[in-house]
């Protein structure tokens, strides 16, 4: 090139470069070129024709975004938490629009609600059924932020708990109308928004737990693995409050820094531990101990060294505090720190089944566990003094799902299935006495026949039900014999208490057995009691055999002390050598259990009562024959079949419930009538 040429070039204008469009309208698309020209609003080729220039947006192509399956997934469930599913069922465009064009409207109904609300009161005396239908309309299903719990349900406390909040709460409604006006929603649905002044409620400047605490006496370690695994073997077979790993990984923690670092639930429910592993006879301070060190603190002092940290569990209100309160199971004091744990467990949410997001799964099933052990707890304790229970089953008050044992695999003294069984006798247990006790108590001391064999076939549907390996007569696992064998026998003692006043009736007031369908009816529910305060008897001969006994708890004793006064009334009624056997038996394994707790005071109280009775010298050798009456039915036992017709229950008079009030007018003496209390 010369240099003339380059000036020319140099010189020349540049050339306008032309604007092409990033899509082509119909015309150009379909002469397959790109559109030019576009600046004016349309392209040359469509101004040249005079035609339109359109583009089709529904062919425009959207952005592609890659997304993983399990971004997706994990989205999907996140829009769920948020959008119910009876109002997004489909994930498509149409219902997500038509979602939020409801969601505009309802905004646009409220703020137009203060404006129709200034001439309500002209219009209610016109409105109709119509105007009633209207206004039902107007909220949407589980549009109400108060009606679904998931939305505001838990607090955080200025201890670092979270606290369950009612759907009746105020702070729910509070968090409610701020969420309303709030422009970011809360990472946390659940939670609600803590005040802007601080946590409520302020620690109390005089907490215990905000005070330093220094070393705390704790046993020996061999002692302390002594204690452990008798509470372990004995009472934890029945009551499943802790996970082994997790125990025993907190107690060497505790072993290590003396307790300087524990919480005051976990110490108030460790000297508790102490306190029964540490329970022994007065006069066996050799035997069967005398391989373990000494240990300078009794029973007793572990017992008040549980109680001192007792107020500081309380307001830690942990879970630990609930295992606290289990594990001290005494009398009228278990009664009322039953009552304190159940109502910690309302704190935390146990009874709507509401956790927090950082808490595993494995945790959460733990809580389930220990929330379904209360509960049973709870039923035992109040059920020894008829008094009400702390929990309620109204299903609208609870809704606790059972703890899966596919996470959490229950304690090794404890079979799989044993809490489901357990509570699922317990919540029949409890609709019994209330139709066969508490109404008909309120409703004038009468007790209806029906009630009665209705119940009874309720029990037999569940121990027909009862799973093989769940089975007192089969062969199971040593350490799972305890609490296979105490299931039972819970179950054998209620059949007892549902048809023990008839057999009082038939032995005390014979002459109110005129009509002969009364007498038949009678005669069978006796033998009903009869028989199950033999397969009690039976049931704890075998455990004294398997070394299954426990006198740490009331439940052991309890039992034995039923069937000896069913035994006794059924050798007054009619006598039999069989019966005498099974009563010396009885007395014979209370006597052989260790003398502690109540078994050391209902021991003599025992044996007073059957000499007084005069139906048994327990002076006298037993027979012979009396271990093969014991193991005779160590089978499985048919169940009476209860079979009368229906016409016979209008003739047939009902019964006064006032067990207790007749013994004391049938046994004036002081002693014996005030024995009868545990047992009835």
């Amino acid at each position: 090139m010369n240099t003339s040429q380059k000036r020319r070039w140099e010189g020349a204008p540049a050339p306008v470069t032309r604007k092409r469009a990033r899509q082509s309208c119909e015309a150009c698309k379909a002469r397959k070129t790109k559109c030019v020209g576009i600046e004016n609003g349309a392209c040359e080729y469509c101004r040249s024709l005079d035609a339109p220039c359109e583009v089709s947006l529904k062919s425009r192509k959207r952005p592609f975004y890659k997304v993983s399956e399990e971004d997706y997934e994990c989205s999907i469930k996140l829009l769920r938490r948020f959008v119910p599913e009876q109002e997004l069922p489909d994930l498509t465009v149409e219902s997500i629009t038509s979602f939020l064009t409801r969601l505009d409207d309802g905004s646009h109904r409220r703020a137009r609600l203060p404006d129709n609300s200034r001439d309500s009161n002209s219009s209610n005396s016109d409105s109709g059924p119509d105007s009633e239908n209207d206004q039902q309309q107007m909220m949407e299903p589980n549009e109400h932020p108060l009606l679904q719990e998931e939305l505001g349900c838990m607090m955080l406390d200025s201890l670092g708990k979270y606290r369950y909040v009612g759907a009746d709460s105020s702070l729910r409604w509070h968090h409610a109308a701020r969420m309303a006006s709030a422009r970011t929603m809360p990472t946390d649905p659940r939670v609600v928004v803590p005040l802007q002044s601080g946590l409520l409620p302020p620690t109390s400047p005089e907490s215990a737990i905000s005070q330093p605490r220094g070393e705390q006496y704790l046993p020996c370690r061999q002692l302390c693995m002594h204690y452990v695994a008798r509470f372990f073997q004995q009472v934890h077979s029945m009551h499943c409050l802790y996970s082994p790993e997790q125990f025993y990984t907190l107690l060497e923690r505790t072993l290590e820094d003396r307790g300087t670092m524990a919480s005051a639930s976990w110490l108030c429910s460790l000297y508790s531990i102490f306190a029964m592993g540490s329970m022994r006879p007065n006069d066996m301070y050799q035997q069967p101990f005398a391989y373990l060190p000494a240990d300078r603190k009794t029973a007793a002092d572990y017992l008040m060294l549980a109680k001192e940290f007792v107020p500081a569990a309380a307001e830690e209100a942990g879970i630990e505090s609930s295992l606290a309160m289990h594990s001290m199971c005494y009398s009228l004091a278990a009664y009322l720190y039953l009552g304190t744990a159940a109502r910690i467990g309302f704190s935390l949410g146990l009874h709507r089944d509401i956790f927090s997001r950082t808490l595993s799964s494995v945790d959460r099933e733990r809580y389930r566990r220990v929330w379904w052990t209360l509960y049973a707890l709870d039923y035992e304790m109040a059920s020894r003094f008829g008094y009400p229970c702390a929990i309620s089953d109204d299903v609208s008050f609870m809704k606790t799902s059972p703890a899966s044992e596919h996470i959490l695999d229950p304690a090794p003294n404890v079979p799989l299935g044993y809490q489901a069984l357990s509570v699922s006798l317990v919540q029949l247990r409890k609709k019994i006495s209330l139709e066969c006790f508490l109404e008909p108590t309120h409703t004038g001391g009468r007790l209806p026949i029906n009630r009665v064999t209705q119940s009874l076939t309720a029990l037999k549907t569940w121990l027909d039900k009862v799973p093989r390996h769940l089975r007192w007569d089969s062969s199971v696992s040593p350490q799972h014999l305890r609490s296979i064998s105490v299931l039972h026998l819970r179950y054998w003692s209620f059949i007892i208490s549902i048809t023990r006043p008839f057999l009082l009736v038939s032995v005390t007031q014979p002459e109110k057995l005129t009509p002969a369908a009364k007498r038949k009816c009678y005669d069978q529910l006796n033998t009903t009691c009869i028989e199950a305060a033999e397969m009690s008897i039976r049931i704890l001969h075998k455990m004294q055999n398997e070394n299954a006994l426990s006198s740490l708890t009331l439940s052991d004793c309890h039992c034995a002390g039923e069937a000896m006064w069913i035994l006794i009334f059924a050798l007054q009624r009619r006598h039999s050598s069989k019966h005498q056997d099974l009563l010396r038996t009885c007395v014979q394994i209370v006597s052989d259990m260790e003398r502690i707790g109540w078994c050391e005071k209902l021991l003599p109280d025992i044996e007073a009562r059957v000499r007084e009775s005069g139906v048994l010298d327990l002076d006298s050798q037993p027979s012979h024959r009396a271990q093969s009456v014991v193991s005779a039915g160590s089978g499985s036992v048919e169940y009476p079949e209860l079979n009368f017709e229906g016409s016979q229950w209008d003739v047939l008079e009902t019964l006064d419930l006032d067990t207790y009030a007749e013994i004391m007018n049938i046994f004036p003496e002081d002693p014996l009538a005030s024995s009868m209390g545990p047992f009835f």
